[in-house]
């Protein structure tokens, strides 16, 4: 009885393994051939700037990334066409960012949507529920959220996507990765990255997560708190803006310092323009409308801008007299309007 069912139950298995082998050959091996593992990047969030008293002033928020990813595709150019059309997107335009990529590791996901719309996200959900963008992938990441009105915007900078010569010259930066472009978020940006974590996920033949095989969380960058002290800030900014009237175009800068340590208490340039853009991937009207703005909203006029000290100077001269002994606390000129220097004659 012991041979008989030794005998059968091997006879069971043999069968067993003949249908899933030889009979079900073509269908399993389909199966597992879809089936592959896929490493996710986890970015990391920016550190939070604060301002001296502990308010927030640059955060984060989150947001969704659309991508492609070659490896899992059979028909690019088919991809494209779709994810455009049921994006809104121009397929021009994604074939241009996917050419730019081209030369990069076909698993690495290309971005073709910074900061998509919900009703993008959406759309490219419902496409992949019936299999016809499995290889395109929506990703929540997080993305900065600046101070509105552009409050500090020149103080604070914006951060932007790594270009192809920042990555040759930096090997810590890989495309994709976003950077600062100027101000705090450029001169910090080593602290304020932090580190990027991954994961590794095995998907199916549609782009869905089967399973999470190793997850590696990323590491938020440091914090920083600068010396701004908002509530001055927006003071000196809100007084910018209402001396905009026929005489004064509210284009200048003021920078208040503590004069007992030198801190920065607030730093302003005017006009200026909204980081927020920059943040989620700035579009090119946007670009071409700040660049051929002619009060140049870019240009940091409290550190680029050259102007004549004025009567403040005048309290500096005033100072090295009396310190000198040159001049008495009583002393007083007559000012005429100007004076004449080796020929010349200066305009006070």
């Amino acid at each position: 009885m012991l041979q008989v069912a030794c005998v059968a139950v091997f006879a069971v298995l043999g069968i067993s393994f003949w249908f899933l082998q030889i009979v079900e050959n073509a269908r399993y091996e389909e199966m597992a051939e879809n089936n592959h593992q896929r490493t996710l990047a986890l970015r990391a969030p920016r550190g939070v700037l604060y301002d001296r008293n502990g308010q927030v002033l640059v955060e984060n928020r989150h947001s969704f990334t659309i991508s492609i990813v070659r490896e899992h595709t059979k028909d690019l150019d088919r991809t494209i066409q779709m994810l455009s059309a049921v994006a809104g997107l121009d397929p021009g335009s994604v074939r241009a960012i996917v050419a730019r990529h081209r030369s990069e590791p076909s698993y690495r996901p290309i971005v073709v949507v910074d900061d998509a719309s919900l009703a993008q996200v959406a759309a490219i959900t419902a496409r992949r529920l019936e299999f016809e963008l499995p290889d395109v992938v929506v990703e929540e990441v997080p993305t900065r959220r600046y101070p509105p009105d552009g409050i500090a915007a020149h103080l604070f900078g914006y951060v932007g996507e790594v270009n192809d010569v920042m990555v040759a010259s930096d090997d810590t930066l890989k495309s994709g990765d976003l950077v600062g472009q100027s101000g705090i978020e450029k001169i910090y940006n080593a602290l304020l990255m932090g580190q990027d974590g991954a994961k590794v996920v095995v998907v199916n033949s549609l782009g869905r997560e089967i399973r999470t095989l190793e997850e590696v969380p990323p590491a938020e960058g440091k914090r920083l708190q600068l010396t701004i002290d908002y509530d001055l800030q927006k003071a000196v900014e809100d007084g910018f803006r209402a001396s905009h009237d026929a005489r004064l175009t509210g284009a200048g800068a003021a920078v208040v310092l503590d004069p007992n340590t030198g801190d920065v208490l607030a730093f302003s340039s005017e006009p200026a323009y909204d980081p927020n853009a920059f943040a989620a991937g700035i579009d090119r009207a946007t670009w071409a409308s700040l660049n051929n703005d002619e009060q140049r909203p870019l240009n940091d006029r409290a550190l680029q801008g050259r102007y004549s000290p004025g009567s403040t100077f005048k309290m500096a001269v005033a100072l090295a007299g009396l310190e000198e002994g040159v001049i008495t606390a009583d002393f007083k000129v007559n000012c005429s309007g100007g004076a004449s220097f080796y020929g010349h004659y200066f305009k006070c």
